[in-house]
This record gives structure tokens, C-alpha cells and sequence, in this order.
């Protein structure tokens, strides 16, 4: 398992804390840390009698940190999540069963917003934005980079192809060129895990500059329509998250369970339901 992090101060315990609460336990955990100034190596290192190791990269960014990541890995089977994921306790499980299948040589699946409201909703929006959106866009299946895995060969195979960036999406790369090398990506509706929604919830200058990076990746590949295609969709996401942002996702408080615009339509109180 590599986790790529930068300033993650806040979030990496709660990372490592699910890693470590596995049903099946995950042979190896490797945090990269990426020139850090917050105390995230320091949290990391607390973790070492429990078997992580802290590995640090001095080139700045997630490519990277990911590459020596995955390049100093052990394992047949490479998982790959965000400082700010927290994986369901049964993900090294179905993992080892996706990549029984050795026809796969890459795995994604879904994702919520742990820090946001209305989470069955989050989750069908990441379902058709991030998967099938793009799989429509590109004519092959997405990697979401919170939540997949590579197998050792076909990581392999792909090191050499991947673009350095930095401004792409790094996860929809790694897909295109999986796609391009004849190899697999195989989506697990199972394989699930939270995320943060921190890089849609900022600025409107900061997500438009996050989501121009979708139409970039594609035309970097020369998927001209595809680009098109995620130019339009973007700026509907956009017009759609501002509105969001303001009445749902800053206000949200998890200790109260939602804002007060969700809760005034909640059906219910208490414990929030398992996701479907």
C-alpha cells in the first residue's frame, strides 16, 4: 500500500488507523512523504512499531511521490490511496480477490465524502463523474487515485509511458495508458473507500484550476473530443458545486450529522445509515 503525502498532518492518522483495521491484513504500508513542513512524517514515524515505513521523496508532487512509491514496493499487488482516504475494513480483502484474476492488471472503485453531507448522493455523483462520465469521454474504464491498486507487472509495463505532469490528472493518465498497453482496469463496485472533498469545497478560483486539469490530460493524449467532452462537463460541475458548497458542504458539521438544510430534510436522527 503506498499513501503519497504533503502537509497531511490532520488526516494521515486516520489514514493509517484503517489501513491498520484491515480483516485481512495488508503486508505492507509505505507513506511517501513529500517535503513536509507540518509534523506529517513525525505522526507517520509514530506508526513504525506497527510496521509502516516513512519513505521520503525530494521532487515536489503527487507523480513523484507515487513512482518511488510504487517503485519501492515489495508486493505483486500495489495499492494506492490519498492521505485523506479511509478504506473500508474489508478493502485488502476484496482487493486480493479482484486480483485473483490475473486478466487484471488494475483496479478502482467508488468513493464518498467523508466530510461532507447527503453521502449517498456523493457517492453517485463520484460513480457517474469519475467513472462513467469518463469511460464514456475516453471509450475505457477510469482509475480514481483515492482508491485503486496496480499489479506489480503491470506496473512494470507501464513505469516507462507514464507522463511527468504536473498539471494532469495523474490517476485518468495511469487509465489511458493502461488502455493503450492492452492492459486491464477492472472496476470493483465493492472496493470502496471515503475521501475528503477538500478539493471541490475551496475557492471557485482553486477548483476551476483542479478541474482544468481534466480536459488538459486528455489533450495531452491527443483525445480531442474526449477534452471537449470534460470541458463541458466541468463547467457544469462547476456552476453545480458552487451552490452546493455554499449551502451544504462549508456549513456541514459531523457532529451534528449534516446542516441545517440536511437535517431539515433528514428522514431520520442518530447513526447515519450504511451506504447502499
Amino acid at each position: 500500500m503506498i499513501v503519497p503525502a504533503y502537509n497531511e498532518e490532520a488526516v494521515i492518522g486516520r489514514c493509517l488507523d484503517a489501513l491498520l483495521a484491515q480483516t485481512e491484513p495488508i503486508d505492507e504500508i509505505l507513506v511517501v512523504d513529500n517535503n513536509s513542513t507540518d509534523r506529517t512524517a513525525d505522526i507517520v514515524r509514530g506508526y513504525r512499531h506497527r510496521g509502516v515505513r516513512l519513505l521520503s521523496e525530494p521532487r515536489q508532487g503527487l507523480i513523484p511521490a507515487r513512482d518511488h512509491g510504487f517503485d519501492s514496493a515489495d508486493g505483486d499487488v500495489l495499492g494506492r490511496i490519498d492521505a485523506d482516504t479511509v478504506v473500508e475494513a474489508d478493502w485488502a480483502a476484496r482487493l486480493r480477490e479482484v486480483f485473483a484474476d490475473p486478466t487484471v492488471a488494475a483496479a478502482t472503485g467508488p468513493s464518498w465524502f467523508h466530510d461532507a453531507p447527503l453521502r449517498r448522493t456523493g457517492l453517485a455523483a463520484q460513480r457517474l463523474l469519475c467513472h462513467r462520465v469518463n469511460r464514456v469521454l475516453s471509450g475505457h474504464p477510469m482509475l480514481w487515485g483515492s482508491n485503486m491498486a496496480l499489479s506489480r507487472v503491470g506496473w512494470e509495463k507501464l513505469r516507462g509511458h507514464t507522463c511527468p505532469g504536473p498539471d494532469i490528472f495523474e490517476d485518468l493518465d495511469l487509465a489511458i495508458h493502461l488502455h493503450r498497453l492492452g492492459l486491464r482496469v477492472h472496476y470493483a463496485e465493492r472496493l470502496r473507500a471515503a475521501t475528503s472533498i477538500r478539493r471541490l469545497s475551496g475557492p471557485a478560483g482553486d477548483l476551476r484550476r483542479y478541474l482544468r486539469m481534466w480536459p488538459r490530460t486528455y489533450r495531452l493524449h491527443g483525445q480531442r473530443r474526449a477534452a471537449a467532452g470534460a470541458v463541458a462537463v466541468a463547467a457544469v460541475g462547476q456552476a453545480l458545486m458552487y451552490p452546493t458548497n455554499v449551502l451544504l458542504v462549508r456549513p456541514y458539521s459531523p457532529d451534528t450529522g449534516g446542516t441545517p438544510v440536511t437535517r431539515f430534510f433528514s428522514r431520520a436522527s442518530g447513526a447515519a445509515r450504511p451506504l447502499p
